[in-house]
């Protein structure tokens, strides 16, 4: 008797830049339970590699987000495409009642995901929605959640977390950074996910404040951002979030985060280190980093696209809640605001926001 074909979930990804190709690839030799049904991309040099990469294995590949996601049998989209697209594209795939795992942020805009885009839709029936969040899925941070919430340092307190990139002089950051949203709501936004993962997804937060400057990329002043920046989130409940991102590190990427508690600290990625290799010479013992968070987390992309398969397949929850998402992205939104005006901004206990930017301390 032949062995039983197990149902595969047939996926898309939108966009197949440096972020969708990862996805794909992922898709194609690393997630057991899911087909690379289509992907799609505007750009010439996009659907050159795809040529190579991807349509030799039987993936349909389409110029436009309009044409693939009417590829009959499609079922879930990885939305990797720009940020400013995230929202639509999502609901126009779920409106089709096709999943949806979608970048960061789903929106720059808060009223456009709460009022009358995904979060409507995805309150329906069948159809399921997440924003990727990729250090969830890191077996380092899964380990420590499980650590924390077994009591090991009692409750936790102060969450730090830090972000470092190494500086890049040949223009795609600058240009990429002019339609990002900003350093938190691009960037910080990650950390901000973790901290609500510590410290539990419906906390809220009381005030918030944001503080930057230019080192390197003096471009950044003409639209108000900055390429490092430190932002303090003060939570109902008595617990408080420090967050630190540079775009201009000069040794790899660095990303450590520190929970202390009551009875005790939890460190993850104290020592960026790209393995367990250390280097003896004149100037001492090294270790060499990572180059980008994008093969730091490498495992966790895997993990996170695997997941959310069997979340599909299985009918069971997904890992990460659209509210969860929604909440980081208020918090990023409010920090990217405060980075700018200089003033603090505060919240109810229900997460209204209380006062305009001209507040005091």
């Amino acid at each position: 008797m032949a062995p039983r074909q197990l149902k595969k979930l047939q996926v898309g990804v939108v966009g197949i830049g440096r972020m969708g190709r990862r996805h794909a690839l992922n898709i194609l030799h690393l997630t057991p339970r899911a087909d690379l049904l289509c992907a799609c991309s505007p750009a010439q040099s996009d659907l050159d590699w795809a040529a190579e990469a991807i349509v030799p294995y039987g993936t349909k590949v389409c110029a436009t987000f309009e044409e693939m996601i009417e590829v009959r049998g499609l079922e879930a989209v990885i939305i990797a495409s720009a940020t400013a697209l995230h929202a639509s594209q999502s609901r126009i795939a779920m409106e089709r009642g096709i999943h949806v795992l979608c970048e960061k942020p789903v929106t720059f805009s808060l009223e456009e995901v709460i009022k009358r885009d995904c979060r409507t839709i995805a309150s329906g029936p069948g159809t399921k929605i997440m924003v990727g969040f990729t250090r969830r899925f890191d077996d380092s941070y899964k380990d420590a959640r499980q650590k924390i919430q077994a009591g090991l340092i009692g409750q936790p307190v102060v969450f730090r977390s830090h972000g470092v990139e190494e500086f890049d002089n040949s223009g795609f950051f600058i240009n990429y950074a002019r339609v990002s949203g900003g350093i938190f709501v691009d960037s910080t936004i990650h950390d901000i996910d973790l901290a609500l993962s510590f410290f539990g997804e419906d906390i809220q937060p009381k005030k918030i404040w944001a503080a930057g400057v230019v080192v390197k990329y003096h471009e950044m002043k003409e639209f108000h951002d900055s390429d490092n920046a430190v932002g303090v989130v003060e939570f109902w409940g008595g617990k408080i979030a420090q967050f630190y991102n540079s775009r201009t590190g000069s040794s790899g990427y660095d990303n450590t985060t520190d929970i202390f508690g009551t009875e005790g600290k939890i460190s993850i990625n104290s020592n960026a280190r790209k393995n367990r290799v250390e280097i003896t010479g004149a100037t001492g013992v090294r270790n060499e980093t990572h180059g980008g968070w994008i093969d730091r987390y490498e495992t966790a992309f895997v993990n996170e696209v695997n997941e959310f398969t069997a979340a599909i397949l299985d009918k069971t929850e997904l890992p990460i809640r659209l509210d969860s998402a929604v909440s980081s992205l208020k918090i990023a939104l409010a920090l990217q605001e405060s980075l700018v005006s200089g003033h603090p901004i505060r919240f109810d206990q229900n997460g209204e926001r209380m006062s305009s930017p001209s507040a005091v301390l």
